[in-house]
């Protein structure tokens, strides 16, 4: 992801919008002093792509909203910090998860902390259709949460289920980036929805394929916790050994088995169509290059 991505950070106002939302969350998160904030000052500092807020520049018509960016990555980190204590994931880009570190307790409420601020943030703005666009992305994810624990150690889920799962989970709030940053633009909203997902494909794809810098998790974890993803599911289709580990029996081997089959080039067909379909929701845009850019390097990665 990385050519691709510098090249979008090159842009220029980029450096200093960013700058402005890294200083805007250690703001929202200092405000209230205490061990969510602690924990939640933890989870700022571990860092990551601040993918959402970039789009709140890249598809700004005008000045961009600095509270946007502040409020999607806060929603953002929220998810991470309560998934991370859900699936019991020791790791978090290299380091320990917040819940590890702090307990379960601590964890759940920084999570909370954070979703909070967010909308603090955001509500200051004075903007009632900017916080109802993330209070829709915020439903959707505990919707896609809810959606992942039913399929856990479900094989035979169908992949049209998977990709409403992806769309709730991930596509959402990407596509609120992209809807906060324009004010609303349907087209935009389309792209960051079909964006979304198709980054999601391609962390699933980075799990299969063992490539931890990326995802931040250690591989194999998908299977390992029963989560029924694209490769998953097509290798479970063609191979009984992946199909029971996804089923919840012996791992051994599994992982080298998905490979051997086609289900990892299958999914990166799948990531780069709803790569092209982002593409194809773009209208005439000041930041369109740099828009068509991120769909590349979000299914690069899994190249």
């Amino acid at each position: 992801m990385s050519q691709q991505l510098a090249q979008v950070h090159a842009t220029p106002g980029v450096a200093a919008y960013m700058a402005e939302v890294e200083a805007g969350l250690a703001r929202a998160v200092a405000a209230r002093p205490g061990l969510a904030q602690e924990v939640a000052g933890e989870a700022l500092s571990a860092g990551g792509k601040r993918l959402r807020p970039l789009l709140c520049f890249l598809t700004a018509d005008g000045e961009p909203s600095v509270a946007a960016g502040v409020a999607v990555e806060m929603v953002h980190m929220a998810t991470l910090v309560h998934d991370d204590l859900v699936d019991g994931a020791r790791l978090r880009r290299g380091l320990p998860a917040a819940w590890s570190v702090y307990g379960a307790g601590a964890a759940k409420a920084a999570g909370d902390y954070l979703y909070a601020c967010a909308f603090a943030v955001l509500a200051e703005t004075g903007d009632a259709q900017a916080v109802q666009t993330l209070a829709d992305a915020a439903l959707c994810l505990a919707r896609g949460e809810a959606m992942q624990k039913l399929q856990t150690h479900e094989p035979e889920t169908p992949i049209e289920a998977y990709l409403e799962r992806c769309s709730l989970k991930t596509g959402k709030l990407i596509e609120a980036a992209c809807l906060l940053g324009s004010g609303g633009d349907v087209g935009l909203g389309a792209y960051g929805a079909a964006l979304g997902i198709a980054f999601q494909i391609a962390d699933d794809i980075l799990d299969c394929a063992g490539q931890t810098q990326e995802t931040g998790k250690i591989p194999g974890t998908d299977l390992r916790e029963g989560t029924p993803t694209m490769p998953l599911i097509y290798a479970a289709q063609q191979d009984e050994v992946v199909r029971a580990a996804l089923a919840g029996g012996p791992l051994d081997g599994a992982l080298v088995r998905v490979a051997a089959t086609d289900a990892l080039d299958r999914s990166r067909q799948a990531a780069l169509d709803y790569a092209a379909g982002a593409r194809s929701s773009l209208g005439s845009h000041a930041h369109r290059e740099e828009l068509e850019a991120l769909t590349y390097a979000v299914v690069d990665r899994a190249g």
